[in-house]
């Protein structure tokens, strides 16, 4: 199964003491734990709305589950669209599902590190670390806060 570069990075930076209760209790894989948390997507043009989301480590259809904290606006899926999470093991794609399991969004690695949707696919999302009041998160790499 390959998994991205920054899946791994995320994975190093969870909290250990975090990290050893979330694998007592939790269905996903330990390659996996460092996606469990909040993250947002994102459009191009930075000044569109965001749609915040969680991935949770409780075991749902096809994956994990998602929260949403409030509803996203248009253009992102409705709430019923993005229901579940999980990594395709082919490619390391994550993947956000409805309830019947179908693929609402397929976001790929580019080569910035950051998860994006396929080429062509319009409006593009972006997978994101929400921002905190250090001012990381968001992309991976040496330069954060910059």
């Amino acid at each position: 199964m390959r998994f991205p570069s920054w899946l791994l990075a995320a994975a190093l930076l969870a909290a250990p003491a975090a990290t050893a209760h979330a694998q007592d209790e939790s269905t996903v894989p330990e390659e996996l734990l460092g996606m469990v948390g909040e993250w947002r997507l994102e459009q191009e043009d930075q000044n569109l709305p965001i749609c915040a989301l969680t991935f949770t480590d409780q075991q749902s259809i096809g994956g994990w589950a998602v929260e949403l904290p409030q509803p996203c606006p248009p253009p992102f899926p409705p709430a019923d669209a993005m229901t579940t999470w999980s990594v395709d093991s082919e490619d390391g794609s994550v993947l956000i599902l409805d309830l019947e399991r179908n693929v609402t969004l397929r976001l790929l690695e580019d080569e910035d590190g950051l998860f994006v949707t396929p080429e062509g696919q319009l409006p593009a999302f972006y997978l994101m670390l929400p921002w905190d009041a250090e001012g990381t998160g968001g992309e991976m790499g040496d330069d954060l806060g910059d």
